[in-house]
């Protein structure tokens, strides 16, 4: 189900249905998430108020693929690595 994110979290979403991870909301440089996505279900990953590789908009996580976000600054928000 949907899920509010914590500093230092590591989240494996094993679903069939879409889910969204929304990131924290105050995150301080060097923060990170990681996020793993299986059993078939789409994982959007909700910005709440923080860019996401320096863009202003939700990212896709499809089924199979992971992903670690490290917050930068304001500016970049949290960035893929």
């Amino acid at each position: 189900s949907a899920y509010t994110a914590l500093v230092g979290d590591q989240i494996i979403v094993n679903s069939s249905s879409a889910v969204t991870i929304t990131l924290p909301a105050s995150a301080s440089a060097g923060n990170t998430v990681v996020v793993k996505a299986t059993g078939g279900g789409t994982v959007t990953l909700g910005r709440n108020s923080q860019k996401i590789n320096s863009q202003t908009a939700d990212a896709t996580l499809f089924s199979g693929n992971s992903v670690q976000l490290v917050y930068v600054d304001g500016t970049i928000g949290f960035l893929e690595i």
